[in-house]
C-alpha cells in the first residue's frame, strides 16, 4: 500500500457533500464579516484564518451535536 496520493486534474466537490456545504458556509461568513467591517479589518494571517474557519465550518456541518460556544473559543 502506498503512503502517497496523487491527484490528476481538478478536484470536484459535489454540491451536497459535507465539504461543499462547509465551504459555502465559510464563504457566507467571510462575506458577512467583510460587509460588517466595511473592509476596514484585515486578517492578521489570512492562511491561518481561512484554514481555521473552514475547519470550524466543517465541524459544524459534519457533526450532529456541536457546542458552538466551545468551538468558537478554539
Amino acid at each position: 500500500m502506498s503512503d502517497r496520493m496523487t491527484i490528476n486534474g481538478p478536484v470536484d466537490i459535489k454540491d451536497n457533500s459535507t465539504e461543499r456545504v462547509a465551504f459555502d458556509l465559510m464563504q457566507k461568513i467571510v462575506d458577512a464579516e467583510i460587509a460588517y467591517s466595511e473592509g476596514k479589518y484585515l486578517k492578521p494571517s489570512p492562511r491561518e484564518y481561512y484554514l481555521k474557519l473552514y475547519n470550524q465550518c466543517h465541524k459544524v456541518v459534519d457533526r450532529t451535536s456541536v457546542d458552538i460556544d466551545k468551538l468558537l473559543n478554539n
